[in-house]
């Protein structure tokens, strides 16, 4: 869960960091990045009740 949770977060990121240098497809890669940062978070919430 912790690698998926990392792969989604570091995609998100990527995404959202290239957007600025792709203008016409600037807020498609906005989204996906937001997106992704967000099941980023959502499967680490998923998980924390493993962790007890």
């Amino acid at each position: 869960m912790a690698f998926l949770s990392a792969i989604c977060l570091f995609s998100g990121v990527t995404l959202a960091g290239m957007a600025p240098q792709r203008s016409v497809r600037q807020a498609t890669f906005e989204g996906a990045g937001g997106g992704l940062i967000m099941l980023g978070l959502v499967i680490i919430g998923a998980a924390l009740p493993l962790f007890r």
